[in-house]
């Protein structure tokens, strides 16, 4: 018998998940420590350089809003609208307060650590090792509406200006996201690049 949405949704990991891990062990190998959900001022990121004072989040793309790879859910919308706009919120006051409280703060997307590894284990190296102070202007989607025909409008924020929102109208998007291949051994390989339409 198949599994319910609820069952589904409740067996998807909130910790550890393989982009995480893929972090974890690119940074480990390259003699970076770090403290995995401590207590910061504003939260518990994935990972923490209490030292360097420097947060790492690794979002996922359907949780976040990924502007490339986000697909608007076609049961339950204005349930999982109002969880977007709530998760990008939470997302900008938590970067904001950091960087006021004087940390780094790198955000990162799951499409980007599988595609590209070295270049994400890069941008925390150089946070830890004293680089830029704020988080990249991050676009997010915020929400998607149906406006017909096969039309979608997106409403895009920067994470670092929540408040600001631009309207993209287009068609349905290919969200084949990057997905990584679970090797006999338990170790991870790449897979698809992402090819969003």
């Amino acid at each position: 018998m198949p599994l319910s949405r609820s069952e589904q949704m409740a067996r998807i990991k909130r910790t550890d998940t393989a982009p995480e891990v893929m972090v974890r062990r690119a940074l480990w190998s390259r003699g970076l420590r770090y403290r995995l959900y401590a207590r910061t001022p504003a939260g518990r990121p994935d990972l923490v350089f209490p030292a360097s004072r420097v947060a790492v989040f690794i979002d996922g793309c359907f949780w976040h809003g990924c502007p490339t790879h986000y697909a608007r859910p076609r049961s339950r919308e204005e349930f999982w609208s109002t969880k977007l706009i709530a998760n990008i919120d939470r997302d900008a006051r938590q970067s904001a307060a950091l960087v006021e409280a004087g940390w780094r703060v790198v955000r990162l997307w799951e499409h980007e650590v599988v595609e590209d590894l070295a270049t994400a284990v890069d941008r925390v190296a150089q946070a830890v090792g004293g680089g830029v102070r704020a988080w990249p202007e991050q676009r997010r989607v915020r929400r998607v509406i149906e406006i017909g025909n096969r039309l979608e409008r997106r409403e895009l924020v920067v994470l670092s200006a929540p408040d600001v929102v631009v309207e993209v109208t287009e068609g349905p998007r290919v969200t084949a996201k990057a997905r990584m291949i679970k090797r006999y051994d338990g170790r991870y390989d790449e897979g698809r690049k992402c090819t969003a339409e």
